[in-house]
């Protein structure tokens, strides 16, 4: 198996719709912030589903937009959110304007993200950047997936994202020749169709695989119609038990003794009556 290197800035990307992308961002913003680390969510989906989930959604502000544009600061865009540790900068249509407008720019159009992740903003202030990029492999997409260290692209398991694969990362290593690539199996049954989707991928892609694979939960479209994390949703489902083991992959051994420390703090100090929760 990779041994896999500290990947601050992760981001989640699929060009197929319908593959966890978004469940799989916020739900790893969420449990990363659980574990006591400093996140920051991106929102790079005109969409704004992530920035729903999160409880940040700002439909007349521009968000994203508005930092691509150069016209506010990352200061002044960032949001805290209703989770513990977690904020965002959320986004709404105003990307799809941001979109049209750098496409005509001469001006570094791929580089921004990047300059913003690299501030002293966030570079100081967060241990992780979770960015949800959108379906279409536009600016704000090609930006982010510029910026990022490590490249999650989750598959449905039997689904058609799978032709996506390597179309997807031959694009990122012309981005960003050195970043990791990791496959991500959610939505995974028991039934042979899932089982072989799983063998094929793993025999194809070895070790760019995460050992762990999401299995498909009720709790999971029951968070989607509530703009909720699953893992908040039910701690005790399996696709959350799964993702735990997810983050469990990301993390170096060290920070992961370390998260298992905080959780056991945090436990200490609310049955002594000294732990304050934080919505």
């Amino acid at each position: 198996m990779e041994v896999l290197v500290m990947a601050k800035i992760i981001s989640l990307v699929n060009q197929k719709g319908g593959v966890g992308k978004t469940t799989t961002s916020t739900s790893l913003a969420y449990l990363l912030g659980r574990y006591g680390k400093k996140v920051l969510m991106v929102d790079a989906d005109a969409q704004g589903n992530a920035s729903r989930t999160m409880g940040v959604y700002e439909p007349n502000e521009k968000g994203l937009a508005g930092i691509l544009l150069e016209q506010q600061s990352v200061e002044e865009t960032i949001r805290h959110t209703r989770y513990e540790n977690v904020d965002i900068i959320p986004a709404n249509m105003w990307l799809m304007q941001a979109n049209a407008q750098l496409l005509y720019s001469m001006d570094n159009q791929i580089d921004r993200i990047e300059e913003m992740l690299n501030s002293e903003a966030i570079h100081n202030k967060y241990d992780y950047v979770i960015c949800d990029c959108g379906l279409l492999l536009d600016v704000t997409v090609l930006n982010v997936v510029k910026a990022s260290e490590l490249l999650i692209i989750p598959v449905k398991a039997g689904g058609y994202g799978i032709e996506a694969i390597e179309n997807m990362i031959e694009q990122a290593k012309g981005i960003h020749e050195g970043q990791q690539i990791r496959i991500l199996m959610t939505m995974k049954t028991g039934n042979q169709t899932n089982k072989d989707t799983a063998k094929w991928l793993r025999d194809t892609y070895k070790e760019k695989m995460f050992q762990t694979e999401i299995r498909r939960s009720v709790v999971a479209e029951k968070a989607e119609t509530a703009f909720r994390p699953l893992s908040e949703m039910s701690k005790s489902s399996n696709a959350a038990k799964d993702y735990n083991n997810v983050i469990k992959e990301i993390m170096t051994e060290e920070e992961w003794n370390e998260a298992q420390e905080y959780i056991e703090s945090k436990r200490r100090n609310k049955k002594t009556g000294r732990f304050q929760k934080v919505d």
